[in-house]
């Protein structure tokens, strides 16, 4: 299936949304109780992987856009 300029387009203003909002998780101070901080780089760790992700897919859509015929 050929996606459309307009699908690249949604889609790429979703992730922008997904990234400024992974961003957030991204920036937080650690708790003072260990176990507390355990969760907390776990959870960490799980969002610098989705963001990771999204930055990939971010990078295919805009290829693709420059692929697209107006």
């Amino acid at each position: 299936m050929d996606t459309t300029k307009e699908q690249l387009l949604s889609r790429r203003d979703e992730i922008r949304e997904q990234l400024a909002k992974h961003d957030a998780e991204l920036h937080v101070e650690l708790d003072r109780d260990p176990e507390e901080q355990a969760i907390q780089m776990e959870q960490h760790e799980v969002a610098v992987g989705i963001v990771e992700n999204l930055h990939r897919e971010l990078v295919e859509i805009e290829d693709k856009l420059l692929d697209k015929p107006e």
